[in-house]
């Protein structure tokens, strides 16, 4: 084993001109006869140019792919409550008040689709009708498609003058208030 590491500190002096030192450099775990100190392992993948220095960053993107199963699991500790010894999952991103409202705009502006799901519209349509008139009345699927278009579109109409009567408040929350005030605006 150590004509071996001679062999190759030889081959490595031969081809880059310098000589490099096998092992570790704390001088304190230096050769003194113990059996205890350990030689280092060669590594068995690809294997790296010696004047290329190892990448210790800590950052995600910089990590090499060639970490063992045990270097991830270290890298990565579970925490644990005290009281409870459940693991703590890690917590979503957060992002900035309105942020994610405005994203959700933006996709449903976008989008032609309906907003309301049809099954709950079908039953509020079924109660009013039922509310309105004593017999049981029928409705196609086109008839109630049509009702739902026109409900969201007045709904959506309504709040974005209300939108506008909230920013005339100079505020940025939208109050009940504001969707009243259009509403008699509008004489509904």
């Amino acid at each position: 084993m150590r004509q071996k590491h001679q062999v190759d500190t030889a081959k490595i002096k031969a081809k880059h001109g310098k000589a490099y030192r096998l092992g570790s450099k704390d001088k304190s775990k230096l050769f003194t006869g113990s059996p205890t100190v350990q030689t280092p392992k060669k590594s068995l993948g690809k294997q790296n140019s010696l004047n290329v220095r190892p990448n210790n960053s800590k950052h995600p993107a910089l990590e090499t792919s060639t970490k063992t199963k045990a270097d991830k699991s270290k890298s990565t500790p579970s925490k644990t409550t005290e009281k409870t010894g459940a693991s703590i999952l890690k917590t979503p991103k957060r992002y900035r008040p309105g942020t994610k409202a405005l994203r959700e705009i933006r996709k449903y502006q976008k989008g032609t689709e309906l907003l309301l799901q049809k099954a709950p519209f079908q039953r509020l349509v079924r109660e009013v009708t039922i509310e309105l008139s004593d017999e049981t009345m029928r409705f196609t699927a086109e008839a109630l498609e049509c009702l739902q278009t026109a409900a969201e579109a007045y709904v959506v109409q309504l709040f974005e003058d209300s939108v506008l009567a909230m920013i005339h408040a100079r505020r940025v929350t939208l109050m009940v208030r504001d969707i009243q005030f259009i509403r008699r605006l509008r004489g509904i």
